[in-house]
């Protein structure tokens, strides 16, 4: 959420009408909450934890998921599991999800682009979805 906060106040500072553009950006704003609450509703129905610095990184990062995407994780999960996966980094297009297996927890988002080093560490699995 950091770049669009950025971008929404650049948007402002820049018109000198006042008014109009600001609504515009309160309602891009209240529609990116709706939308990260989404994806955060979707994950939790299916039994998957998200810590607090998840649901941050998610939130700034723009990671989002679809019901079906959130369906596949959750049985990746489950198949890791059964393979003795502990930790693991899920591929989602293009979008990276770092997540415990053992605990069916989601640590930490980012996208692929984002990434400055490429180089994920402490994990014992990848799954590409």
């Amino acid at each position: 959420m950091n770049n669009y906060i950025v971008r929404t106040t650049q948007l402002q500072a820049s018109d000198k009408t006042g008014n109009q553009r600001a609504k515009k950006t309160q309602m891009n704003s209240v529609n990116a909450a709706r939308s990260f609450q989404s994806v955060l509703d979707k994950i939790e129905k299916n039994d998957i934890n998200v810590t607090k610095h998840a649901k941050m990184r998610l939130n700034t990062r723009g990671v989002t998921l679809g019901q079906r995407e959130v369906e596949k994780v959750a049985k990746a999960m489950d198949e890791a599991s059964q393979k003795g996966v502990k930790e693991a980094v899920i591929v989602v297009g293009e979008q990276l999800l770092i997540a415990s297996v053992t605990n069916r927890t989601i640590i930490t988002a980012a996208q692929k682009r984002d990434m400055q080093t490429k180089l994920i560490t402490n994990i014992d699995g990848a799954i590409f979805i």
